[in-house]
């Protein structure tokens, strides 16, 4: 038997997770992500993370981390 195919909210979602994890081990207390789902005239659906709005020392703290594993 095989698993049901993930859906597309479902990777967003997952993907939210994993943002917000990430955000958690630099000791970023946020919001957690959210997936917003809009539809284009055509009919399609289309899906995207919308992560948590940070503030300005946190984002500088992010900053910090991202050019650290940079180097």
């Amino acid at each position: 038997m095989t698993s049901p195919a993930r859906t597309p909210y479902q990777a967003c979602a997952d993907a939210g997770t994993q943002f917000d994890d990430a955000l958690k081990a630099i000791d970023i207390q946020a919001d957690p992500s959210t997936v917003k789902v809009t539809e284009r005239e055509d009919g399609m659906r289309l899906h995207r993370v919308v992560p948590p709005q940070l503030t300005p020392s946190q984002t500088a703290r992010v900053t910090r981390y991202l050019k650290a594993a940079r180097s």
